[in-house]
C-alpha cells in the first residue's frame, strides 16, 4: 500500500487522482463528518457520515486511525477502517496525516511504503488561497500542520517535492519512481 503524507494543499489528492487514472491505483476511501466540497461524490471523495455515526465507529474501534479536526466551520472527524487496511494491495493508495501513519504502524501493519510530499510554505498558502479557501481557516490549517508536520520526514521511506515551480507530471513520475513502479 502507498501512503502519502503532506500538508494541506501540497498537492495529496491530485497525485492521488493521476495515480488512478492513469497508473491503475485504487483509491482507500476514508470516513470524514466534514462537509462534501465541490466536485466531490459520497463513497468516492470520501465516505461522508455524521458526527453520531463516527464516534459510534470509534466506540466500536472500527478505525485503525483517526483524527478529530476543530476548524472554522466546525469539529470535522477522519477516519480509515481497519478492514480496509488489512485488505489493501500494492496498488492501494491513501493520504494520512503523521498521526494516522504512526497509528498504522502501530497496529503492526507491514507492505507500507510512506512518502511525504513536500510543499513550501509560499506554495501551500498560495495554493489555499487560489482554491478560495477561508482565510482563517488557511491561518487554523498552516499553524495546525506546523505543529502535526514536526518530524513528519522521519516517518517517510521517501520524500517528493511539489513546490510552486514544480512540474505536475515530473511530481508524479518521481511519485512512481520512489514507489518502485
Amino acid at each position: 500500500m502507498l501512503i502519502l503524507m503532506g500538508k494541506s494543499a501540497s498537492g495529496k489528492d491530485m497525485i492521488v487522482n493521476e495515480l488512478i487514472n492513469k497508473y491503475g491505483f485504487k483509491k482507500l476511501i476514508t470516513y470524514t463528518t466534514r462537509p462534501m466540497r465541490d466536485g466531490e461524490i459520497q463513497d468516492v471523495s470520501y465516505h461522508y457520515i455524521s458526527d453520531e455515526e463516527f464516534l459510534q465507529k470509534v466506540d466500536d474501534k472500527f478505525f485503525a486511525e483517526w483524527k478529530k479536526y476543530n476548524s472554522a466551520q466546525g469539529t470535522w472527524y477522519y477516519g480509515t477502517a481497519i478492514e480496509d487496511i488489512e485488505n489493501a494491495d500494492k496498488n492501494t493508495v491513501i493520504i494520512l496525516t503523521p498521526q494516522g501513519i504512526r497509528d498504522i504502524q502501530a497496529l503492526g501493519i507491514k507492505n507500507i511504503t510512506v512518502l511525504y510530499i513536500y510543499a513550501n510554505n509560499f506554495t501551500i498558502q498560495h495554493r489555499l488561497e487560489k482554491r478560495g479557501d477561508n482565510k482563517d481557516e488557511v491561518i487554523r490549517r498552516m499553524g495546525t500542520d506546523a505543529i502535526d508536520f514536526k518530524n513528519a520526514e522521519l516517518l517517510a521511506d521517501k520524500i517528493v517535492y511539489n513546490n510552486y515551480s514544480d512540474k505536475f507530471e515530473n511530481v508524479v513520475h518521481n511519485v512512481l519512481w520512489r514507489y518502485g513502479r
